[in-house]
């Protein structure tokens, strides 16, 4: 019997590896976003660390280094919005294209599940033909 030889197998090779780069690159769009998303979480963990800590305070020196600190934060915070935007667009493109790869190699994949359905149906009809073939020829 002969064996199942998939025609585009290098094809297929090639979008699982456009796959798998897609993927590793969407993955890193996914971690610098999660990175700017702890820099505001760390932000807002100071401006609230920051409140307690001057809440009932009289000295006017101490609450104009406060004031200070809160326009820092306001200003890095605007940063990192700014940052996390062109990185939700990154990654959404990011994403575009490991979903593109994604399908160009599930279809080719398809593809070589159906014609190996075939070979099998054929290697089956065949086999089958030359049983009948043998059983044919000793009783005649």
């Amino acid at each position: 019997m002969k064996k199942f030889v998939f025609e585009l197998e290098q094809l297929l090779n090639l979008r699982k590896y456009e796959q798998d780069q897609a993927q590793i690159e969407l993955g890193k769009a996914v971690q610098v976003e999660q990175q700017i998303q702890d820099g505001l979480d760390t932000l807002a963990q100071q401006y609230v660390a920051t409140k307690e800590l001057t809440r009932g305070q009289t000295d006017f020196g101490q609450i104009a280094k406060t004031q200070q600190f809160y326009n820092f934060i306001k200003q890095q915070q605007e940063k990192l919005f700014s940052d996390m935007a062109k990185a939700k667009i990154v990654t959404d493109e990011k994403r575009a294209i490991f979903n593109a790869a994604m399908q160009k190699h599930e279809s080719l994949k398809k593809l070589k599940e159906k014609q190996y359905e075939l070979f099998k149906a054929e290697a089956k009809k065949a086999e089958a033909k030359a049983l009948d073939d043998i059983v044919t020829a000793k009783y005649n």
